[in-house]
């Protein structure tokens, strides 16, 4: 224990030493932002200007090219810690029993979240006002990182995604709400942590080209909605993975050393493909093929661990709202997804079982949401949360989006 504490005392020493030179060098290199505020508080006399922007200067100094968070990370690794704490509880990130990394927050608990009756009602009350106007609804479960009944967190802490969306499902039961729960079949599919990224809170790629085949025999099986099988079927898609490509959010706040990196897979169609991708609010229109509209390839042109997100290939990232057309299938069907950002990864594939797939994200929409989809006249309206959103309640916040 002597020995450990005193290689923990050097680290730290080190660390600290590290950090000086880093902002000496700033400084010296006449480059640093703590120099560039010495110099104004020079030239203005104003001490509480240059109290308020010191942390600030001094932080973007130490972390020039991110080496300081590389070297903490790397010390928290060499000393074995499994929790690598935040100023904000909700970034806090853990390492998993299988080296993955987690977000959990330092209090929480593994009873269902408060709010998760209130958000199973007020989705049963969206169901019913669709129905009212003819527009069967359907809520799909997708899996979180944690899988159901494992326990892969460190020493006296807790999360309560799962139990949370075991507990949101019942709601819906209750409520004749219909739903579609993805878990099961990645449990019972592979090595479940292989599904998701080990520095990121998503699901892979593969993960998401897997829940649209099981989406699509769905679709078809309760709606009618039949996707051709070569569409989902792998032999007619080629995969490129580009290796240790992919630091996600859980990682940047600790730096590659402590976890690694994640590898990224493009998928791209064998098949002919056409489709416009367009958003008001993106302030964009995409159309071609399958890699060229609904995917950005400018998002994999250089790796980028710290500034780049890769996983933003599909689908772009986050709008309000968002409309990709499938030229190639004018007589299917119409849906609408209210999504978060897992759909990201699934949007891109759903769309080639549709004519026209809305999207949109309760996070960024504004405007009246019945009223939209109304005028959408969709065949379809779905709703795909990861487990872990069934307890936020401003993804539930249907009336309350103008």
């Amino acid at each position: 224990m002597k020995r450990r504490n005193t290689i923990t005392a050097c680290l730290f020493l080190l660390l600290m030493a590290g950090g000086f030179v880093l902002l000496l060098t700033s400084f010296l290199g006449r480059e640093g932002s703590f120099e560039a505020l010495l110099k104004t508080f020079a030239k203005d006399k104003d001490v509480t200007a240059f109290l308020a922007q010191a942390e600030t200067a001094v932080n973007q100094d130490l972390d020039r090219d991110h080496l300081f968070i590389q070297l903490y990370g790397g010390i928290q690794r060499i000393t074995g810690r499994r929790m690598v704490e935040d100023a904000v509880d909700e970034n806090t990130v853990v390492k998993l029993s299988t080296g993955a990394l987690n977000f959990v927050k330092p209090d929480s608990t593994a009873q269902p979240a408060e709010s998760v009756e209130a958000n199973a009602a007020a989705t049963a009350d969206l169901a019913q006002a669709l129905e009212e106007q003819g527009i069967p609804y359907l809520f799909v479960m997708a899996p979180q990182k944690i899988q159901r009944g494992q326990d892969l967190l460190p020493v006296g802490m807790a999360e309560n995604g799962n139990s949370t969306a075991d507990a949101f499902l019942e709601e819906l039961d209750q409520s004749g709400t219909s739903y579609f729960d993805l878990r099961p079949f990645f449990e019972s599919n592979g090595i479940y942590s292989g599904w998701f990224f080990n520095t990121d809170h998503h699901w892979k790629p593969e993960a998401a080209f897997f829940a649209w085949q099981n989406l699509a025999q769905l679709l078809d099986h309760n709606y009618g909605f039949v996707t051709p099988s070569y569409l989902t079927d792998p032999s007619n898609w080629s995969t490129a993975v580009l290796e240790d490509f992919f630091l996600g959010s859980q990682g940047k706040r600790v730096g590659s050393l402590y976890a690694g990196v994640d590898d990224f897979t493009i998928y791209t169609p064998k098949f002919e493909t056409n489709l416009t991708y367009a958003s008001t609010d993106g302030g964009f229109e995409r159309t071609g093929p399958f890699n060229q509209s609904v995917c950005f390839p400018e998002r994999v042109e250089q790796m980028d661990w710290f500034n780049g997100n890769p996983y933003t290939y599909y689908s772009g990232g986050d709008y309000g709202m968002a409309t990709m057309t499938n030229h190639n299938n004018p007589n299917g069907p119409r849906i609408v997804l209210l999504r978060e950002s897992f759909s990201c990864a699934l949007a891109p594939f759903l769309a080639l079982s549709c004519s026209e797939l809305t999207t949109i994200d309760l996070r960024y929409y504004q405007g009246d949401l019945m009223e939209t989809l109304e005028a959408l006249e969709p065949d379809l309206v779905m709703t795909m949360y990861a487990a872990s959103s069934t307890g936020l309640e401003n993804m539930f916040a249907f009336e309350g989006t103008e």
